[in-house]
């Protein structure tokens, strides 16, 4: 199971992480603080686009999974 976090809790420290966005919950993007954006009003930057998303455009966060072991499957 997902353990979803408020998106006030995502870290801001530039590492990707899931999220929920606000108008769209059943899709998923993977996003990321950027701190060279964060003087535009648009800090969240979402890895598909270099658009950047304001900071209440997402409601929730996951990290992302561990890796698997060397030599294990999926």
């Amino acid at each position: 199971m997902t353990d979803w976090r408020p998106i006030d809790r995502a870290p801001r420290d530039g590492r990707w992480i899931i999220a929920i966005h606000r108008d769209e919950p059943d899709r998923r993007a993977v996003i990321r603080w950027d701190p060279g954006r964060v003087g535009d009003g648009r800090p969240w930057h979402v890895a598909t686009t270099d658009y950047g998303y304001e900071v209440d455009a997402f409601t929730d966060w996951t990290p992302f999974p561990d890796p698997p072991e060397p030599g294990q499957g999926a």
